[in-house]
């Protein structure tokens, strides 16, 4: 037995020798070690039976037995219990060596994968934090995860109660998980000046004391504890038993349950950000539905309050314009002329009253209407619209050019009054010119396609573009240009109902140029069009 222990250390391994294969055993209990070399014939127990015993304590220790020629037998029982591999007695020192070598290098490779199932664990446990799983999915995967790690018999996850200085067991796994006394589970005195040391000590550089971590104040079914803490935050402490002793835990084995603990502590501190950004989000959610409602609510009520004020004052305009025009039948001639100017304004106010009475229904009904939303023939309904504004010009009429105007998807009565607000503002303003020209086309821009109505009529500051899609807002004045200033706004509201926008691009004295777009639909899939780029922003107002 000196013998070979000092052959072998002589060729650099550190070796150990035991003539009875219970103190072998009680060895191994105490520290690792790599290897077992021992005969199949001792005085106090059998190889098969120490074999056995090695492989329990450690499963991963490789085991090489050494036989004589007539218990070849008794060897293949060994392989058959874990042995790596077996030496035929007598051997030399240059046959024992490849062996042993072989045996460890399988130990390491054996290693390895353990590390590297550990490692995939961790990894696993570590999604967690970049899915935004719950609390509860966290201590699931979690508790997996450590149950991966070597010689683990048991996995206890404590997190803090939501009422009181304690503990509570929130999971455990392992087929040695016991109940634990939920009166160890205590977090106070001890086991918070327990949690702040091995905090400390995990978060020190360089090796930490894992002494630490045997030392702690819970249940005593638990064998090693780390505090799960980040940014500050204490969430729990993962707990571990061991099928080895607490001397036989090494130091690499301790590091990869820091490394579990502090990625539990990530996901744990990622799924309470998720969690509080949930309910900031419910409750803003919540908010915006409240405000949504209340909204419209007050909408409807000032829609109706618009649509009854405009059908209460039609009444009393009508009376007085019935009367001007009985007192202008009856009485006109014997009225001077003061009287009858007086007159005349009284009933052009009445009447322009009536007119704006007029359009704020129209706009009201533009607002309540639902859609009913279909393929549009923009191109037909443009001609149809000309034709009918050109029709009480007589000779004098402009020149109108309509481009290519593929068919979109909407409400098609809707769109009509868009287009014939559009081009009566066109005929309107370019009507003083010499020659008035419109043109109506479209082009592509991203993925929209946007429609267009210009004009080379008076323009418009573009300073006061802002005012263009107001209620009653005008650019001109009225003794100029007759209208109420509110076509454009009910246009702006249909196209927004349409999920589309409005704008314009103008300059005083060379015309407007009115764009809209309206969002592509699946159900109104628009043939080949190309064109050039929408180039311009703004706003314009009449009608």
């Amino acid at each position: 037995m000196r013998a070979l222990c000092d052959t072998l250390e002589y060729e650099g391994y550190l070796t150990q020798g035991f003539t009875s294969g219970r103190e072998a055993i009680a060895a191994l209990r105490e520290q690792p070690f790599d290897l077992l070399l021992t005969d199949l014939t001792m005085p106090d127990i059998d190889g098969i039976a120490l074999l056995r015993t090695c492989r329990e304590i450690d499963g991963e220790l490789a085991c090489i037995v050494m036989t004589g020629q007539g218990t070849i037998a008794t060897a293949v029982d060994a392989l058959k219990t874990g042995a790596l591999d077996y030496v035929l007695k007598p051997f030399k020192v240059n046959a024992i060596l490849p062996v042993l070598a072989r045996a460890l290098a399988t130990r390491s490779l054996q290693l390895e994968n353990i590390q590297l199932r550990e490692s995939v664990s961790i990894h696993e446990l570590s999604r967690a934090i970049t899915q935004g799983l719950e609390h509860g999915e966290v201590v699931e995967r979690t508790l997996a995860a450590a149950g991966q790690h070597s010689y683990v018999s048991a996995v206890y996850l404590l997190v803090p109660t939501d009422d009181g200085p304690a503990l509570r067991l929130a999971g455990k796994t392992g087929s040695g998980a016991d109940p634990l006394e939920s009166a160890a589970l205590l977090l106070e005195g001890s086991g918070v000046l327990w949690v702040d040391q091995a905090r400390k000590q995990l978060e020190a550089p360089g090796d930490s004391d894992p002494r630490v971590l045997f030392a702690h104040p819970f249940d005593a079914r638990i064998g090693v504890a780390l505090p799960i803490v980040a940014g500050g935050k204490f969430f729990g402490v993962l707990g571990f038993s061991s099928s080895r002793s607490q001397q036989r835990i090494s130091p690499g084995q301790i590091k990869a349950l820091e490394i579990l603990a502090r990625t539990a502590a990530t996901a744990f501190e990622t799924a309470a950000l998720v969690t509080q950004l949930r309910r900031v989000n419910e409750e803003l959610e919540l908010r915006v539905r409240e405000r949504t409602r209340e909204l419209e609510i007050a909408n409807r009520d000032l829609e109706a309050f618009s649509y009854s004020v405009s059908h209460d004052l039609r009444e009393p305009l009508r009376a007085v314009e019935g009367f001007c025009e009985i007192f202008r039948a009856e009485f006109g001639a014997s009225v001077p002329e003061p009287g009858r100017r007086i007159l005349q304004r009284i009933w052009s106010g009445a009447s322009r009253m009536t007119q704006l009475v007029n359009d704020l229904l129209h706009f009201s009904r533009f607002s309540r209407e639902p859609l009913h939303c279909l393929r549009v023939p923009l191109r037909e309904i443009v001609l149809q619209t000309v034709a009918r504004l050109k029709e009480p010009l007589g000779e004098r009429q402009p020149s109108v050019e309509v481009g290519d105007l593929p068919d979109c998807f909407g409400d098609r009565s809707l769109l009509e009054q868009v287009l014939i607000n559009l081009l009566s503002n066109a005929f309107k303003f370019s009507a003083g010119r010499d020659a008035p020209r419109i043109e109506v086309g479209a082009l592509r821009q991203g993925e929209d396609i946007v429609y267009y109505v210009r004009d080379n009529g008076v323009g418009f500051d573009m300073r006061y573009a802002d005012k263009l899609f107001g209620v009653f807002q005008r650019l001109h004045p009225q003794e100029a240009f007759e209208g109420t200033g509110i076509g454009l706004s009910i246009v702006h509201r249909i196209i927004t109902r349409h999920g589309g926008r409005v704008w314009a691009d103008s300059r005083l004295n060379e015309g407007t140029t009115l764009y809209f777009s309206l969002p592509p639909q699946i159900e109104a899939p628009i043939a080949g069009f190309s064109g050039a780029s929408a180039a311009s922003t703004g706003t314009r107002k009449g009608l």
